[in-house]
């Protein structure tokens, strides 16, 4: 591909990062973000009172499944396409959908709505997942562009604080209509956030390969096997990702029942998590490139790992709930840095494909780990089980230390 191409993939931001446009964009997508958690609390909830455990299974299946395979597609047609065309139209018809959901909901809510509504919603945020990951590189410069992720992780965090109990009591009070239109309205801020700021990005002008979609299911493997500092970061990423995935969503019941504690430790860990997370995205946006990445992401790493493997080895649920607020705080420093290191590391024109499997490495590990730890636990015990998987983490730092030995192409 030649040098212009590249050039018209990602071009070269002012030397003066624009921060109101990128306050615009993250204030839709924070207003967005909410809208989701809502969505998400409001429909598991509705379809427990309607149909119980299997109709929050098939909920979750149909929204969780759909969104894994369509950001597949996602990055491919993020680079294709250009990511303001596939954020536009994705909104677009996730605000269609929605309001006719809402419509229906209002004389007759019933569990396959939630099911329809639930995959529609998953496919549509799986094919503008990507494309939304490359919008920060596209607007910021290299030295500020840790900072504006720092940020874009701020809100991603809060958007649950706001949202899921939000939505919990909309449907405890009977509004399951008034929840999606909720939703209904936050992807509408959210396209009116996106369309006059996306503007100045420049679509790809490549010629096109000729090849069809279905075919380039595969580019991002070709594109990690082929690039091996992009391979290794994916693959720390990977590693942090699956160390959290049973410890902090079904491997904390597990344990707090087995120790005799009552429900609400759950809560009260996961919150101090989310405390932390916000602390620790927030101190890494004022501090900027005053740290370098490469120490944020390697220290943070190792920390994560020593923090998880600590919690199963608490003695108190105090104890557990102090460290897991610094667990909090690493991941919040963590994140941010993994992820900008992994963008200034893709290829400027399979940028959308370089972060459909970085987002796959968070959502495709997660069965996985459910699996294979919650296996364990049943064999051993909880506290075996929670260890080993901690132990994983420890992947995360090692092999970016070795990604950060390899110089920038």
């Amino acid at each position: 591909m030649s040098q212009t191409t590249v050039s018209d993939a990602r071009p070269s931001p002012p030397r003066r990062p624009p921060w109101s446009r990128v306050g615009i964009v993250l204030g839709g997508q924070g207003v967005s973000l909410i809208g989701d958690q809502v969505f998400f609390i409001a429909a598991v909830w509705a379809a427990a009172q309607m149909g119980g455990t299997t109709a929050v299974t098939l909920v979750t299946l149909a929204e969780s499944v759909p969104r894994a395979l369509a950001m597949i597609f996602g990055g491919v047609l993020c680079d294709a396409l250009g990511p303001r065309v596939v954020l536009l139209r994705t909104t677009s018809v996730r605000i269609a959908v929605l309001a006719v959901a809402t419509v229906i909901a209002l004389t007759s809510p019933s569990v396959w709505l939630l099911v329809a509504v639930a995959a529609l919603e998953g496919a549509l945020l799986g094919l503008g997942t990507p494309s939304f990951g490359t919008l920060m590189p596209r607007m910021v410069g290299g030295e500020q562009l840790g900072r504006a992720n720092s940020v874009r992780t701020m809100v991603a965090r809060f958007a649950p604080i706001v949202g899921s109990p939000f939505g919990a009591w909309l449907v405890a009070e009977g509004q399951l209509p008034v929840a999606l239109g909720v939703v209904t309205v936050g992807c509408v801020v959210a396209l009116l956030c996106l369309a006059p700021v996306t503007k100045e990005i420049s679509a790809p002008t490549g010629a096109p390969s000729g090849v069809p979609m279905w075919k380039r299911t595969g580019d991002g493997l070709k594109l990690l096997r082929s690039d091996r500092k992009l391979r290794l970061l994916f693959l720390s990423a990977l590693c942090l990702d699956f160390a959290f995935a049973w410890p902090m969503n079904p491997g904390l019941p597990v344990l707090v029942i087995d120790r005799g504690w009552a429900v609400s430790a759950v809560g009260l860990v996961i919150a101090c998590w989310a405390g932390g997370a916000l602390a620790g995205a927030g101190i890494s946006a004022v501090v900027g490139e005053r740290v370098p990445l490469s120490i944020r992401l390697v220290g943070s790493g190792i920390g994560i790992g020593v923090l998880l493997v600590g919690m199963v080895l608490a003695p108190s649920l105090a104890v557990m709930a102090v460290l897991s607020a610094a667990l909090g705080v690493c991941s919040g420093l963590n994140g941010p840095a993994a992820v900008t290191l992994y963008q200034k590391a893709a290829p400027a024109d399979r940028l959308g494909t370089a972060m459909a499997m970085l987002a796959l490495a968070g959502i495709g590990c997660a069965p996985f780990a459910y699996a294979l730890s919650g296996a364990l636990a049943g064999l051993t015990s909880p506290e075996l089980a929670w260890a080993v998987t901690a132990l994983v983490a420890f992947g995360g730092p090692i092999t970016a230390a070795r990604a950060l030995r390899i110089p920038s192409a």
